[in-house]
This record gives structure tokens, C-alpha cells and sequence, in this order.
């Protein structure tokens, strides 16, 4: 570069000594028609900034309504609902309950913040806004705004078979094109949960995955991903408080709710949460001469063989109501104001499921 500066160095001299007055001429014309130009544009950016910051006398008033020192009454002479989709305006003006003709207080009026409230009540919608849009004396127009929830296109249970599938599409009440609420997703969830629990599964969960569905504007598709877990029976059924009646006669009373088979030589003893779990020990069946009898042999083997043949399942409907046939047998026996004071079940070390009443 500095070559290059050196060499045309005499050239720019020489043309400066033949038109130094040309130049200065040049000069002083281009310098007018810059401040010219720049006068121009100022000038125009001035006015056009002008135009678009002015505010009118009813633009200001729709701002300052809301901060009037004094409440004033203004009757409303339109309402109108924007961004609904799916539903009627007139059905949605109905619930928000302003009507052209009403009287207004403003500030102070709780018109708005009721509507507000009435319309969001209806779980339809994730956003909703009021807005004054104009003013003609005591006269205003009312827009509310409201943001819909997205509706349900499609949804799927994922980790499970296609009759259970079938059987959970109706029993968890899922309907296309309906509004997708936290409580439709809550529900759903809780049938899941009773529809495999009644099968056995008692720990199963559930996750929800919501996708947009591209092919329809604000619809969501739910995937429910179903982990059943392991199937649970019935380990051991205990009573308490049962002095005057034998544990087997009370369990005969429970028609759906039973204890699994077992064969061991090893057993275990879980620590009961509201029973204290009575062990029939070898010496107790010595000492009674229990091997005089069937049911007390039985009941000394219980912990290492069982041999059932009717189902292990849990099922808390079927539960309640063996509890009432435990009454009800109480109740053939002469006790009439006999109770059930409590009643729990829990998990044992392996993972089954044990009766405390």
C-alpha cells in the first residue's frame, strides 16, 4: 500500500497546482447539496414521526379510563369476542354476562373480573383479556379476547396389549376434538390405574406425552405411556380384635378377597401395620393337641403350605364389600354393635400385598 500511496503521489500534486480553483469550486457545491439533502430527510423523518406518535383526545381517555381519581358509570354500547374458534360469540358474551345497555364503573366496576372469572371457569381456554376499544362519551366498546385450549386429535396407549387398549378407550372417557383439560388428563390417568389394578397390578403408572398435531391447527395428540409393573396378590389376611371368633371362619366371609398358595420351607413374618400378626408355633399346636383336629393342623402348616384354587387379586371395590359380610356375620352371631375400626393394606418384603382388619 505504501507503494503504491508513493507513486501516485506527483501525479495528485500536479493535478492540485493546474485545478486548485476548480476544486475548491467543486467542493463548495457538493458540500450545499449534502446539507441539502440531509435538511430533506431530517425534514421528512420529522414529519413522518410525527404522525405516527400523535395521540387523540379518545386515544388518551381509553388509556387513562382506569386512572380516574374518581369512578365515573359508562353504559356499553358494543361487545365483541375475538379469537374464539370453536365457540359461539353470542354463547360466550352470554357467559361473560356484558350485555350492550349495561352500566359500568370505572374504576371500582368488578364487571370485567367477574366475566374474566365466569369465561376461565369453563376450563376452555389458556388465556383471556378485556379490552376498551373505543369511546364515545359514557358510551364504550367492550372486546374480549380469548386464547382456546387445544383440542384433542388422537390418542394412543403405548406398552399395552390391543384388548387392553380397546377396554381403556372407553373406560377412560377420551373423545376427539373435545378440549384437552388437566382434569380430562387426570381422569384418564385414574382409570388407567383402576383398570390394571383390578387385574393385579397395583403399582401401575402412567406418563403422559403430548405432541402437536401438525396436520390440524391447535390440536394435541396423547401418548399414555403405561408401565404395569409386576402382578401382586395376597400374601397374608390378619384380624384383630377377633377374641370370640376363629380367624378361618371370619376368612370364609370374604367371597372375593383370598390368600394365595404357597409351598415353602422357609417362610416369612411380616410385621403387620394396625394387627400384630399371631404366629401358630409348633409348641401352641403341641400344647392345644391340635393334631386332634383339622383346623388347627391347618393352621400350624399354613405358613408352609397353602393350597388355593380361587384368584389372589386385590380388588378394593370387591374388598368393601367382603368388610360388610364381616358384619353381617357378626351381626348373624348376636354382635349388633360390632365395627370395623380400621382396615389397611401394604406391601410385604416381597413385593405381595398383606390384609390388616
Amino acid at each position: 500500500m505504501k507503494n503504491a500511496e508513493s507513486s501516485m503521489e506527483p501525479v495528485f500534486r500536479l493535478e492540485y497546482h493546474k485545478k486548485n480553483r476548480m476544486q475548491k469550486l467543486y467542493k463548495y457545491l457538493v458540500l450545499a447539496f449534502l446539507v441539502l439533502l440531509l435538511g430533506n430527510k431530517a425534514q421528512s423523518q420529522s414529519s413522518t414521526g410525527s404522525t405516527d406518535t400523535t395521540i387523540t383526545s379518545i386515544e388518551a381517555d381509553l388509556v387513562n379510563i382506569f386512572q380516574q381519581k374518581a369512578p365515573k358509570n359508562y353504559k356499553v354500547a358494543g361487545v365483541k369476542v375475538v379469537g374464539n374458534r370453536f365457540f359461539d360469540e353470542n354463547l360466550l358474551i352470554s357467559i361473560a354476562n356484558i350485555n350492550v345497555g349495561d352500566d359500568i364503573k370505572i374504576p371500582g366496576g368488578d364487571n370485567f373480573a367477574k366475566a374474566i372469572t365466569k369465561l376461565w371457569s369453563q376450563n376452555y381456554f389458556s388465556n383471556i383479556e378485556i379490552y376498551l376499544t373505543k369511546l364515545e362519551g359514557k358510551n364504550i366498546w367492550v372486546e374480549i379476547e380469548v386464547t382456546e385450549r387445544p383440542r384433542l386429535s388422537k390418542f394412543y396407549f403405548r406398552n399395552t396389549r390391543k384388548t387392553e387398549s380397546e377396554d381403556l378407550s372407553g373406560k377412560t372417557g377420551l373423545v376427539p376434538n373435545r378440549v384437552v383439560t388437566e382434569n380430562m388428563k387426570i381422569t384418564a390417568v385414574e382409570a388407567i390405574k383402576k383398570y390394571y389394578a383390578e387385574k393385579g397390578f397395583q403399582d401401575a403408572k402412567v406418563e403422559i406425552q403430548e405432541t402437536k398435531d401438525s396436520s390440524i391447527n391447535n390440536t394435541l395428540t396423547l401418548n399414555f405411556i403405561v408401565d404395569k409393573g409386576i402382578k401382586v396378590h395376597i400374601n397374608n389376611i390378619n384380624f384383630g380384635g377377633n377374641a370370640n371368633v376363629e380367624e378361618s371362619k371370619l376368612k370364609k366371609q370374604l367371597k372375593d378377597t383370598h390368600e394365595q398358595s404357597r409351598f415353602t420351607l422357609f417362610p416369612t413374618y411380616d410385621k403387620g401395620m394396625i394387627v400384630e400378626a399371631k404366629h401358630y408355633t409348633f409348641d401352641d399346636y403341641l400344647k392345644e393337641k391340635g393334631y386332634l383336629t383339622y383346623s388347627r393342623t391347618k393352621k400350624v402348616l399354613d405358613p408352609y403350605v397353602r393350597i388355593k384354587f380361587s384368584s389372589a387379586k386385590f380388588n378394593q371395590n370387591k374388598f368393601e364389600s367382603d368388610l360388610d359380610n364381616i358384619l353381617n356375620y357378626y351381626n348373624s352371631l348376636g354382635y349388633r354393635d360390632a365395627v370395623i375400626l380400621q382396615d389397611t393394606v401394604y406391601h410385604t418384603k416381597k413385593g405381595d400385598l398383606n390384609v390388616d382388619i
